[in-house]
């Protein structure tokens, strides 16, 4: 999707990455960490709280699963924009792509998830109800304000004049030979 996606407003306006700068720098590479724990941590706690209401090994399988990937969901739909906020019109309008490869993904998750002999035999899953399709749902949308905090976080230190998008050397995260 982010191949596909079009420029934000104001890219051409930043300064180009110094020449042998490290791709993943220290903020994107926050991001991917943050991103990572957030995923974890609502997969987990997904699984808890169906745990806590007495659902069976395989519906709590099918719990973790459609947690994790709704919650990729979000955090791409919030990758979108890697500085402005998702919380936008352009969200829902900007790249019909965007939404094919959400439908697609939701497409596959359903279909693993009540498909007799895929869901049961290959997954170890059961068809889930309702309340497990709320706490999907509350997840995806917990996943997906903790990655717009953190953009606003990352503006908030940008407008302070901090380098929130890692152009200048840091010789504590860049390789020596790097610097140009």
């Amino acid at each position: 999707v982010a191949a596909v996606e079009p420029a934000e407003a104001g890219i051409m306006e930043k300064a180009p990455r110094i020449v042998g700068k490290r791709i993943i720098g220290r903020f994107l590479l926050l991001r991917i960490i943050i991103a990572t724990i957030s995923l974890v941590a609502t997969t987990v706690g997904a699984v808890f709280w169906v745990q806590s209401l007495d659902y069976s090994l395989d519906e709590q399988r099918s719990q973790a699963l459609n947690t994790l990937s709704f919650g990729a969901i979000s955090v791409t739909l919030s990758a979108r924009f890697a500085y402005n906020s998702s919380l936008s019109g352009a969200l829902l309008t900007g790249n019909p792509l965007c939404w094919y490869s959400v439908a697609i993904m939701a497409g596959l998750q359903i279909l693993i998830t009540y498909t007799p002999g895929v869901n049961e035999v290959v997954f170890g899953m059961a068809p889930m109800d309702g309340v497990q399709w709320g706490i999907v749902a509350i997840f995806m949308v917990v996943t997906f304000v903790v990655m717009e905090v953190e953009k606003a976080i990352r503006r908030y230190l940008s407008g302070l004049g901090e380098d929130t998008d890692d152009r200048d050397y840091n010789p504590n995260f860049d390789a020596p030979s790097s610097r140009k």
